[in-house]
């Protein structure tokens, strides 16, 4: 059996993507010793190993052309999103795919947390003031106790954003595609169908959705007109999950109170993109999820799939095709 990992050439250690010594024997140790581990930094070499590989652990952007992708049993991903592997051509190929689900909910729920308090404490207004030397005591700054905040997708990342708001005093409203049982930290939970209900409720719109069909453009100028006007959202997802054009109109027309983005519908953002320039917009370059944990927490997950695999059992975090996550 050959376990072909595709990764990105990098060289610093201190990079959350770097792939360290004990990263590979720990993958060596789960595949068994008559298995083949092969690290690979060059599509061109990955191109060519993929060949006689049954395994190919990846990142979404590193995933070599599978044509020649004989014997390919499993794609794994060292990320959360699979909309860049979930081509028509694996959904047409008989290989699992599996993704890094649940690795990054710790860093991207405090990234939120980090957006709510940008704006009920206005530190961007701050920062803004101290940049000009400006002293300005700003007597309109408020607190996230008591704030409603609405959760769009209760999975990992959405459940750990809810304990943490919910844990500094915030009224926790949640939504998912189906039922499931509602945590203690969460005050009121429904289905996907609530959403259009529960917006104007919300101080705070935290989007955790993989981007699919469904959620493709959810939030357009129909679900801006529902929200609050002092209301924020925030994206952590998917950059198309959210219509910018329609975003930047409701930002200009004062629809909402502002936007704290990671992700964006083009990567990266453009540089004559409007929501660069706007006072009431948070931009992160798609960094949420990292930490220096990033990689011994995918390697242990790759891990923990991989012995699955060997044992014929339910890969732990594995993608179903029709949804997309």
């Amino acid at each position: 059996m050959k376990v072909l990992i595709s990764i990105y050439p990098i060289t610093d250690p201190a990079h959350p993507d770097f792939l360290n010594r004990g990263h590979l024997m720990a993958v060596k140790k789960a595949a068994g010793r008559n298995a083949e581990v092969v690290v690979v930094t060059d599509v061109d070499k990955a191109a060519a190993d993929i060949a006689d590989t049954d395994i190919l652990a990846c990142f979404p952007y590193t995933v070599p052309p599978l044509k020649n992708a004989k014997r390919l049993k499993w794609i794994h991903a060292f990320s959360a999103g699979v909309d860049k592997i979930l081509t028509p051509e694996t959904k047409r190929l008989p290989v699992l795919i599996s993704n890094s689900s649940g690795i990054h909910a710790t860093p991207i729920a405090e990234h939120l947390i980090g957006f709510m308090l940008i704006f009920t404490r206005h530190f961007h207004q701050t920062f803004r003031n101290q940049l000009r030397r400006r002293w300005k005591p700003d007597d309109t700054i408020t607190e996230l106790r008591g704030k409603t905040v609405l959760v769009v997708g209760l999975g990992d990342i959405g459940a750990e954003t809810a304990r943490l708001a919910h844990a500094f005093g915030a009224r926790i409203i949640a939504i998912a595609r189906t039922g499931r049982v509602k945590p203690k930290f969460v005050d009121e939970f429904a289905t996907t169908r609530s959403l259009d209900v529960l917006l104007p409720e919300a101080d705070f719109v935290a989007i955790c959705l993989p981007y699919t069909k469904e959620t493709h453009n959810l939030f357009d100028m129909s679900k801006f007109k529902e929200m609050k006007r002092t209301a924020i959202l925030m994206n952590i997802g998917r950059g198309g999950s959210v219509n910018e054009r329609d975003l930047i109109r409701a930002l200009r027309q004062k629809l909402i109170g502002g936007a704290a983005l990671d992700v964006a519908e083009t990567e990266p953002l453009p540089r004559n993109s409007p929501l660069w320039n706007m006072e009431n917009v948070i931009i992160t370059p798609h960094h949420s999820g990292w930490s220096e944990k990033y990689m011994d927490r995918a390697i242990e997950l790759f891990c923990r799939n991989l012995q699955a695999f060997l044992k014929g059992e339910r890969l732990p975090t594995r993608v179903n095709k029709n949804l997309g996550y």
